[in-house]
């Protein structure tokens, strides 16, 4: 018997299962892009060991590494960013190359701003404008570098709750 006549004499059971299949990459998928973003899956890298102690230490712990370190201007621009960064970090990891203390870069440092101001839009709106230049004092980093990772790589971070 030939696929075609199979199909045709199993239509339902085939739409059925080729559904139940969709269901099951779909759900992998939603499952691993949750897991990719969190703590704990960042922190399985060597470089980013500190980086994740600290973390669990800060007034920011209940958050995913990725509500501030990828863009969050559309889906597309997240996904592409994530996809990319993903990869720089595998590079790193595989070489072991990361520098002792992870500096952003400016593009990076970009978009945790955006971020913040993501976030705290309400409470920070009247004090700068979001289309503010960072060294015009639109930089939140400037003030609350700390929050999140602390001064370095066994320090907590700013308690605020």
């Amino acid at each position: 018997m030939e696929a075609k006549d199979l199909f045709q004499k199993h239509t339902l059971a085939c739409l059925a299962g080729g559904f139940a299949l969709g269901v099951i990459v779909l759900g992998i998928g939603a499952a691993f892009n949750s897991i990719s973003g969190s703590p704990e899956f960042c922190g399985t890298c060597h470089a980013m060991k500190g980086e994740a102690a600290s973390f669990k230490e800060s007034s920011h712990k209940n958050q995913q590494c990725v509500e501030c370190h990828l863009p969050h201007d559309n889906v597309v621009v997240y996904y592409v960013e994530k996809g990319r960064t993903g990869m720089v970090d595998t590079y790193h990891e595989l070489l072991r190359d990361y520098p002792a203390h992870i500096k952003l870069s400016e593009e990076a440092r970009r978009t945790v701003n955006g971020n913040c101001l993501r976030c705290h839009d309400a409470t920070m709106g009247g004090v700068h404008a979001k289309t503010e230049a960072m060294d015009s004092g639109g930089d939140c980093l400037k003030c609350h570098s700390r929050i999140a990772h602390g001064s370095n790589h066994l320090e907590g971070g700013i308690k605020v709750e």
